[in-house]
């Protein structure tokens, strides 16, 4: 019995307890916990701090004071009037241009980046048409991981599941190829949350206003628009999102993103003082924590016991899809407490060999893995996009999880129907 695995699964639960009842606050549950895990020995002592430092942190902080200079260019008013023109001033208008550029932007860009971007726009967008802006950032954040699956691009953790498919010998899909099944969630995924989903989203509107002011205060307030430095601010962000959608393992994303918010400050778009007063620093904690959390679970073989599991109860010779049924459910529950990344490298050289063995196409139990890997929609804290929202929108537990439950269900479902249609079995 791995001991180690059991003290991590227990941490890791008492962990979910809190996340759930927030009788502390969530950066103080999950950094306390990476800490646990480091002081019973479970991970290296340096682990939790190198998290705290890590390049997703660099990342998340670089491309807030990047979304940030939307509003003090007022880049973010003239967007939100813009939009509405088309979309008109009601809730769904607003939600449906939110989801649309969500989408797109991250089937190229980083999610996380993409909703740090896009968070002040549309803070400003549902103040001004008077709608709840809590309702509108659940789609957002949503959306940002569903994008993913556009292009094989879209999301870190398609790559690593293409790289590792790859160096077993098995050619896997092209740039656009996982669209086909992106594309079909992408139109599903709109349609739950103008029907069924905006229901189960909380009503009224949870966000606090005093917080929202001082969100686009230190965002840029009620800027004078400057045709010079909102020019100057969407050269430098235009060209953030093509670096960060080529990708080139010159130019990691974290740097580019580095790189932008340096430029937005050399330039004048923003001081340093309004810099580090748009970083959301619980934020950073919460990430940092749950990083170094990730780290336990798979050096501790906690999510590796988690995995066995489910093999065993398979069988000698199990029916098809009742496996490919159960890679989408094993992979969706870990990157609900994983990052997909760490959650797809614990998985794919699991499951794939598996799949060779029972004559299941590998190629398609891979694009299961990439699409359940990017559906962290149950927790606050199942992906950075869901915890950038969490401030701005004053949003609890129940928030994510009662609309998440329903996504998680319609994106299985949608799963077990086109996958072997375009990637028989």
């Amino acid at each position: 019995m791995n001991i180690e695995a059991i003290i991590t699964l227990v941490v890791l639960a008492i962990m979910v307890i809190f996340f759930v009842t927030e009788k502390i606050p969530l950066a103080v549950t999950s950094v306390t916990g990476a800490i646990v895990l480091a002081s019973l020995g479970i991970i290296d002592k340096s682990v939790v701090f190198n998290s705290m430092g890590g390049s997703t942190i660099v990342l998340l902080a670089s491309m807030m004071i990047v979304g940030s200079a939307l509003f003090h260019t007022g880049i973010a008013e003239k967007l939100s009037i813009w939009i509405t023109k088309f979309t008109g001033n009601s809730e769904n208008g607003i939600m449906i241009a939110v989801v649309l550029v969500a989408l797109l932007l991250s089937s190229i860009a980083s999610g996380l980046g993409v909703v740090a971007m896009m968070l002040p726009i549309v803070i400003a967008m549902s103040m001004k048409a008077k709608v709840s802006v809590s309702r509108q950032l659940i789609p957002l954040a949503f959306a940002a991981s569903i994008g993913g699956n556009l292009t094989l691009a879209g999301a870190a953790s398609n790559i690593s599941t293409a790289g590792l498919i790859e160096d077993m010998g098995i050619s896997f899909l092209s740039f656009f190829e996982l669209g086909k099944i992106g594309l079909p969630i992408s139109i599903l995924f709109l349609v739950y949350f103008l029907t069924i989903g905006k229901k189960a989203l909380t009503q009224g509107d949870s966000s606090d206003p005093k917080y929202l002011n001082e969100y686009t205060e230190k965002s840029g307030g009620n800027p004078t628009f400057s045709p010079g430095k909102a020019m100057i601010a969407g050269i430098i962000l235009v060209a953030v999102l093509i670096a960060m959608a080529i990708n080139h393992e010159s130019f990691p994303m974290y740097f580019v993103s580095a790189v932008g918010a340096i430029l937005l400050i050399l330039t004048g778009c923003m001081t340093e003082k309004e810099a580090i007063k748009s970083i959301d620093w619980p934020t950073l904690f919460i990430v940092g924590g749950m990083s170094a959390v990730s780290i336990a679970m798979t050096e501790s073989g906690a999510g590796a016991m988690i995995a066995d599991g489910v093999v065993l109860m398979l069988g000698e010779n199990p029916n098809k899809l009742i496996f490919l049924f159960l890679v989408l459910f094993l992979t969706m529950l870990l990157t609900n407490m994983m990052m997909n990344t760490s959650t797809v490298l614990l998985v794919t050289p699991l499951f794939i060999p598996i799949a060779l063995t029972l004559n299941v196409n590998p190629v398609a139990i891979g694009v299961a893995i990439c699409v359940a890997a990017s559906s962290p929609f149950l927790t606050p804290v199942g992906s950075g996009t869901n915890t950038l929202i969490i401030k701005p929108g004053n949003l609890s537990f129940r928030d994510f999880f009662v609309p998440g439950i329903g996504l998680s269900a319609v994106i299985l479902i949608s799963c077990m129907i086109l996958i072997p249609i375009f990637w028989p079995l």
